[in-house]
């Protein structure tokens, strides 16, 4: 194989795992609970504990 070959592979690897990544915490996101407010996915049980008190 070519050098360029091999980099291109290797990049390629690369840019797919970071579109994995970010579709993956998108989809976490979005399917967030809706009592956060943030929209981040996060389980937000602090914020529940300290408004409960």
């Amino acid at each position: 194989m070519d050098n360029v070959t091999v980099q291109y592979i290797i990049v390629g690897i690369l840019v797919l795992a970071a579109i994995w990544y970010v579709v993956k915490n998108v989809r976490k996101s979005l399917k967030g609970k809706s009592s956060c407010s943030k929209g981040c996915g996060c389980d937000c049980s602090a914020e529940k504990a300290s408004k409960a008190n």
